[in-house]
């Protein structure tokens, strides 16, 4: 099946955004795995990454002239914000609330595979 020219540069930039979150997510979990006091000296970095991620995101999106935007600018919101105030608690030593905050983030990124692909995985 032949995909129409218009549709080829949605369809990479789909697959890229894709990429991008799952390796944000990775990134996350990773983090998630640190001892405390790497956790608490990357969690800012991180935070950092996320912003970059969503900025890109967001302009390819408005190039792309997406419906999805409106929608999607607002999710960004609402977890920048979200992030920017778990920053300031991790700064001030609640490494816990940075653990969950990190752990919802990356199961929002990296939605868990359909079924019929989890139960072929051993």
């Amino acid at each position: 099946m032949k995909l129409h020219h218009v549709y080829l540069p949605q369809a990479a930039a789909c697959a890229a955004l894709r990429h991008r979150r799952r390796r944000l997510a990775r990134r996350l979990a990773a983090l998630r795995r640190c001892s405390d006091q790497a956790f608490a000296q990357q969690f800012p970095a991180c935070v950092a990454a996320v912003e970059t991620a969503f900025r890109e995101e967001e302009t390819l999106l408005d190039r792309l002239d997406a419906p999805c935007l409106h929608p999607r600018l607002a999710d960004h919101a609402l977890i920048l914000c979200a992030l920017h105030r778990t920053a300031f608690r991790v700064e001030a030593g609640d490494l816990g609330r940075g653990r969950e905050v990190a752990a919802a983030l990356e199961a929002i990124l990296a939605p868990p595979l359909p079924d019929f692909l989890r139960a072929q995985r051993v």
